[in-house]
């Protein structure tokens, strides 16, 4: 229900807050893709990403090579990939930090594929995943983040 509200911030704080992107003139394409401003910010977004997120454990070594939370947390994201990359138009990024010991899986969407998918309560996949990675021993701090992703 987040990317409901800020859309409609958006929308409110912007009347430009969907405005199609390009340029009619010149031969260049005119394009339809939903473009929201975060206020005055001059901060503007096509893209929203949802994260899942959790701290795995060190291996015996004391680093990631050798852990077994981080190696189940691999395999968890392996068997829910095909599922991921099946919603529309969805890029899908890992992100593993050896030092601080973050593993974080990234779904980036456009506004209104997203936003359809926000308003399911991004179900089924989430709560499973979620579960799933909770479960991992030596695993903690399972969390989920809606955020703006652009490529700049």
């Amino acid at each position: 229900m987040k990317i409901q509200s800020l859309l409609s911030l958006a929308a409110i704080a912007s009347s430009q807050a969907f405005a199609p992107l390009g340029s009619s003139s010149g031969g260049s394409k005119v394009s339809t893709q939903l473009r929201a401003d975060i206020g005055e910010s001059g901060v503007s977004f096509e893209h929203v990403a949802r994260e899942w997120r959790c701290k795995y454990s060190p291996g015996p070594s004391g680093g990631p090579g050798d852990s077994e939370s981080l190696k189940a947390c691999q395999a968890l994201l392996d068997e829910f990939l095909p599922k991921l990359k099946s919603l529309p138009k969805a890029q899908i990024t890992r992100q593993v930090c050896g030092g601080c010991l973050d593993f974080k899986v990234s779904i980036t969407q456009p506004l209104e594929e997203h936003g359809a998918w926000a308003e399911a309560n991004y179900e089924p996949l989430e709560s499973e995943f979620m579960e799933k990675l909770n479960g991992i021993e030596g695993t903690s701090m399972h969390e989920t983040q809606e955020i703006t992703f652009e490529v700049l």
